[in-house]
């Protein structure tokens, strides 16, 4: 139902893109400093605003040699700018004085490596355009003599703080602390929101960027958060949209508890339990669908499925607004005769945010919240996910049954039969899983990775 795809209109494609537009010198390599994530392939660098990020470029001459004032005449001039710009061209205003902004490159010590502090403040967050260009000047007869221009894509964050969930729809209310609202329309036209004191409020996409946004503080820090909803790309090519929050207050993730938005709908003859935590900071909860038919009640066969959050930053890991992955494994565990007979294996291992993961017809798995913190830290500035909830959706004839993914291998009486942890071979029963290994139980992982 839900792909986690890039915004569309945005500039087409949200990749690092690298287009030498004069064919003279050229601008090698970009490098950045303090930001949140690196630029990578499919990828364009994420910039928090309120965080100075350092970029670096390393340039060099159309005869190769590297592009610094050592090698060109003494009265030839070098400059290095670099600026966010509009369709046209034009610089735009990134701190909210109402001048475009321009930044000056300076050279270092190291030839043909120029580097410069941005920083930006009171912008919308969105995807940016950066063009930067290097020219080297004739200043007796004011001719160009060599020249580059890259333009580079820039995801610029709205705080270090935000949460985004997926695929949301018309009808949907959605509830941050004491701030709630009602979508009442969304669509390509824009969006009505009903408020708290029914009040509407309309949001129009002017520029074609695929965002719709607005300000409220949310956090209750007298201070305005971002909201914004983001065209996207379902799995089926369908149009979809996805809410992101951006704050510079921590409290932002502690907003969405589950004791405010943990509830279950009944839809025919199956039952969705929506926002089931799968990871909250360093804990990690694993479900259990546990089979309560007939035969599984007799003894006589059971099919259940073991859903396991897998640990570790690898897992659950963040690229800004373009993307978010939370890894999971699912296991079906058949036994027969209380557990004498039987089998395991994993049906499902991979990234469920913003994807309905449909497992043997049986359960759906939709991977629709992920709350993100900035890391900043010596090796590197990162993307945490801190919390991450989706909704689980099983049939009448099953129980959802839930524990810390530490205590479900002490937990007898969440095993059919016998538990694996506790005993390693048990009748005739066929084990193709590690579950130790699953678990982190052989290897001591219990911290946030």
């Amino acid at each position: 139902m839900v792909g986690w795809k890039k915004p569309l209109g945005l500039v087409s494609a949200l990749v690092l893109v690298f287009a030498v537009l004069v064919s003279a010198a050229t601008i090698t390599n970009v490098e950045w400093g303090n930001a949140i994530t690196q630029p990578d392939v499919g990828y364009a660098a994420d910039i928090i605003e309120g965080q100075p990020a350092v970029i670096n470029v390393t340039i060099v001459k159309r005869d190769g040699q590297p592009f610094a004032p050592a090698n060109f005449p003494p009265n030839v001039t070098l400059t290095v700018r670099g600026k966010f710009v509009d369709q046209y061209g034009n610089a735009l205003d990134m701190n909210g004085d109402g001048v475009g902004d321009i930044y000056n490159f300076t050279n270092t010590t190291t030839p043909g490596l120029w580097t410069t502090t941005i920083n930006i403040s009171n912008v919308q967050p969105g995807m940016y355009t950066l063009r930067i260009d290097a020219v080297a000047t004739n200043t007796t007869t004011g001719a160009v003599i060599d020249n580059a221009t890259i333009e580079e894509q820039v995801w610029v964050a709205g705080g270090p703080y935000w949460v985004a969930i997926a695929d949301v729809h018309d009808g949907e209310q959605v509830r941050i602390g004491s701030f709630n609202f009602t979508i009442t329309s969304l669509s390509d036209v824009g969006a009505i929101l009903t408020l708290p004191n029914l009040t509407a409020l309309t949001l129009t996409d002017n520029d074609h960027t695929g965002i719709l946004a607005f300000q409220r503080d949310v956090t209750g820090d007298g201070s305005n958060d971002w909201l914004m909803f983001v065209k996207s790309t379902g799995e089926d090519d369908n149009t979809v949209y996805n809410l992101y929050i951006y704050s510079k207050d921590a409290s932002l993730l502690d907003k969405f508890n589950s004791s405010d938005v943990d509830f279950y709908r009944v839809k025919g003859d199956r039952i969705r339990f929506a926002n089931r935590i799968f990871k909250d900071r360093n804990n990690y909860k694993a479900y259990v669908v546990w089979d309560n038919s007939p035969l599984a009640k007799l003894g006589l066969k059971a099919v259940d499925y073991y859903i396991v959050p897998v640990k570790g930053h690898d897992h659950w890991w963040e690229r800004g607004a373009p993307a978010a992955h939370e890894d999971i494994k699912v296991i079906k565990r058949t036994t027969y005769l209380w557990g004498l007979f039987g089998n395991d294996k994993v049906v499902y291992e991979g990234n469920i945010f913003g994807k309905n993961v449909n497992i043997d017809n049986v359960i759906n798995i939709l991977g629709k919240f992920a709350g993100n913190g900035a890391l900043f830290d010596t090796r590197s500035w990162r993307w945490d996910i801190l919390r991450g909830m989706g909704d689980i959706t099983i049939p009448n004839g099953y129980t959802l049954k839930s524990r810390e993914l530490k205590d479900l291998a002490i937990d007898d009486d969440l095993w059919r039969g016998f538990n694996p942890l506790k005993t390693d071979k048990h009748g005739f029963f066929s084990e193709s899983v590690d579950w130790s290994k699953l678990l982190g139980i052989d290897t001591g992982d219990e911290s946030e990775s």
